[in-house]
């Protein structure tokens, strides 16, 4: 009997432990069950390359905004609610009540936990539009429309990314609550292209100009050295997240004015003047002004009606007057001030990259200057001459660089996906193209202009500085007023030039009074980057 009940008990033992390792089996195939057997995955954001300034801040993927990442709970719910619209709302509670996770962009920042996540997603625009002519937008399909975007679109979709919500879920596709969020592809992409514009230049810039009530308008500052551009500006903007709302805008904000040709008045003054010291005319040079000349049958008027009497170049320059410079370019002979404004870079269009150039403008031929009444009309920048603010500019870098020409550029290099820079751009090239001494005879002309002349709302405490004014005419009529296109272009410090500036406004008036003081708050900000 008692080897029988140990018998019997031997297999009861086998059997419960056949039994206890299964269960053992069974619980750990529950656990297996309970693990993530797969996941559910939500694309917030497409990232795409950067455009930095020359100094590698960002001008696009610089601003956040906030999104979340929330799980099916009550918690979550809680922490949206308030932080978007009824109408998201309502869907996030539909989503959530179905048992599915949600990802949205929420006006303020939440508690994070396990069921809720704070995601702070590049936005690619600024609220700014800073340089948003400069850097163009997208369409539909992430694919640049115009600007930086357009040109170097190839190169900005290799940068691109997306930024996604990972949630754990289980074999019945259930989210997993207490797992974490996992988020993928989030932060700035740092390969890109990298522009000669300097971010806080451009915002200095741009404030001046809206400063002023500026309306249809440009302005453009070159770094003298080395011919970058450091802020390119066109009024008004565009938002570059609704471009729809800007296509029938009578004032056309999507056009980059500073690249678009303008009659130019009496901003061409110095070119003439240039073009007569090259070739003998003396800077002592006389004429009386009277108030008005006529030639051809055409009557020219100074815009000191009563006239300023008997001026030489520097007075002639400082005071703007008109029939001196009809004088100064008659003697000067109409082919030698064409081959001197051609020097200077008019009637040349300025190609910055694929798909970007600003527009020649227009030099007139030599046979179209017929008549002493067509030179007159070019003599203080009227007539067919057309030039763009990019052009304007250049010719005022080139004085302050001693009588050196180099073209303006836009592009500085570009970066690799770890952000290092590689320089894909040079100067230009530069060119003599009048005497040192000529220059330098200019450059005291420009300064009288600051100092005692049509200029002098551009003369600041702070900074010394060298300029021309203009109004100049369109042939166009507003209300049965002529319209008057305003300039202002110069350079500061004035004994040791860093940047040049023109500043265009469309219909603006005088030049002296609605573009010299813009021409002031840029240099009296722009002393600490020189």
């Amino acid at each position: 009997m008692k080897k029988r009940a140990a018998v019997v008990l031997g297999i009861l033992v086998f059997v419960f432990g056949v039994i206890g390792v299964r269960i053992g089996y069974i619980t750990t195939d529950v656990k297996q069950a309970a693990v993530p057997q797969s996941a559910m995955t939500i694309d917030i954001e497409t990232l795409r390359g950067t455009i930095y300034d020359c100094n590698l801040q960002p001008l696009t993927n610089g601003e956040t905004s906030v999104y979340v990442a929330a799980k099916p709970s009550g918690y979550a719910l809680g922490q949206i609610k308030g932080k978007v619209l009824p109408e998201v709302f309502e869907s996030v509670l539909e989503r959530m009540s179905t048992g599915k996770p949600v990802a949205v962009k929420v006006d303020s920042s939440v508690v994070s936990s396990k069921d809720i996540k704070e995601i702070k997603v590049p936005e690619r625009y600024d609220s700014s539009s800073l340089a948003c002519h400069v850097i163009g937008y997208l369409n539909g399909e992430g694919h640049g429309v115009s600007g930086i975007e357009k040109s170097f679109d190839s190169l900005l979709l290799r940068g691109t990314s997306t930024v996604s919500v990972r949630f754990s879920s289980n074999a019945k596709g259930r989210v997993m609550l207490g797992e974490e969020i996992v988020v993928t592809g989030n932060g700035m992409p740092k390969s890109g292209v990298v522009l000669t514009i300097d971010k806080n230049i451009q915002a200095i810039t741009e404030k001046a100009l809206d400063d002023s009530g500026a309306d249809c308008a440009a302005a453009v500052v070159i770094e003298i050295e080395s011919g970058a551009i450091r802020a390119c500006v066109s009024r008004p903007i565009f938002d570059q997240n609704n471009i729809a709302q800007s296509l029938d805008d009578e004032k056309s904000p999507l056009i980059n004015r500073a690249f678009l040709p303008f009659t130019v008045g009496s901003v061409f003054k110095p070119v003439v003047a240039a073009a007569a010291l090259e070739n003998g005319i003396d800077k002592n040079f006389e004429y009386n002004c009277t108030g008005s000349v006529t030639y051809n049958g055409v009557t020219f008027n100074c815009h000191k009606k009563e006239g300023h009497g008997i001026l030489d170049m520097s007075g002639a320059v400082a005071q703007s007057c008109n029939t001196y410079f009809i004088a100064l370019a008659l003697e000067t002979g109409a082919d030698n001030v064409l081959k001197t404004a051609e020097k200077f870079g008019f009637g040349k269009e300025t190609v910055f990259s694929n798909g970007i150039k600003a527009a020649a403008g227009y030099l007139p031929e030599l046979n179209e200057l017929d008549s002493k009444a067509s030179v007159a009309n070019i003599s203080f920048g009227q007539g067919l001459l057309l030039a763009t603010p990019v052009q304007i500019c250049a010719v005022m870098a080139a004085i302050a660089r001693g009588g050196v020409y180099t073209e303006p550029y836009l592009i500085e290099g570009e970066t690799d996906e770890n952000g290092d820079f590689v320089q894909i751009r040079s100067y230009g090239e530069r060119k003599q193209i009048i005497s040192v001494e000529s220059a330098d005879l200019l450059k005291g002309f420009l300064e009288r202009v600051i100092k005692e002349g049509s200029g002098s709302r551009a003369s600041s405490d702070f900074v010394s500085a060298a300029g021309k004014t203009a109004t100049a005419q369109t042939g166009k009529t507003e209300n049965g007023e002529e319209i008057y296109n305003a300039w202002f272009a110069g350079y500061f410090p004035a004994d040791n030039p860093r940047f040049a500036v023109a500043i265009l406004k469309e219909n603006g008036g005088e030049g002296a009074v609605s573009c010299a003081p813009v021409f002031k708050e840029i240099a009296e900000n722009c002393r600490q980057y020189y």
